[in-house]
């Protein structure tokens, strides 16, 4: 995150005046299509420019979302690029995602798997974190990633669980690495 008190100071702002309208539903999906394009390099690299004028950057935004975007999303849009705060904005929409989600009471947890695994297993997995965290919600985000080469791991509330075979290899790897019973003699 690039500037996080501003992205914070921001994304409250926008958190309260959302609640004042009775929107917040309605930003919170705004926020979550924005994370998704601005996720795209091009898009980002356009935000940050300097050479492309706020007039312009407005444009642009209104071309992409105006059509599927609340008016108060949008507003705020131009409020932000006409302050020059265009390059923070994604880090402004990820932290009223997380504001979100903290005034909801639901704990988003990111389930990586060496291989795919069934809906039973991710039901089964969100009722135990619900009963363990003691969060009314637990929104699971599930990905598949080989390299683990087995187990999984579970990243939520700024901890990981690392459950993995890669994990287990590296740690192997690094006792041999140290070996501490030749540094004895």
């Amino acid at each position: 995150m690039g500037n996080i008190k501003l992205a914070g100071r921001y994304a409250k702002s926008l958190m309260d005046l959302a609640a004042d309208k009775n929107a917040i539903e309605a930003v919170f999906a705004d926020a979550k299509l924005f994370n998704t394009v601005a996720a795209d390099r091009e898009f980002f690299v356009m935000m940050k420019s300097p050479v492309i004028k706020a007039d312009k950057k407005i444009a642009i935004f209104s071309a992409l979302f105006a059509a599927s975007m609340n008016e108060l999303t949008m507003a705020f849009f131009r409020i932000v690029i006409t302050k020059g705060r265009e390059a923070f904005l994604r880090d402004i929409m990820l932290e009223f995602v997380a504001q979100y989600n903290e005034r909801k009471g639901i704990m988003p947890v990111h389930f990586t798997s060496a291989a795919p695994v069934d809906e039973k297993v991710i039901s089964t997995l969100k009722s135990m974190l619900q009963q363990q965290l003691n969060f009314k919600e637990v929104e699971i985000t599930n990905k598949v990633d080989d390299k683990l080469i087995g187990g999984f791991t579970l990243e939520f509330n700024n901890q990981l669980i690392d459950a993995s075979i890669l994990h287990d290899l590296n740690a192997i790897r690094s006792q041999f690495t140290s070996n501490e019973y030749n540094k004895q003699f």
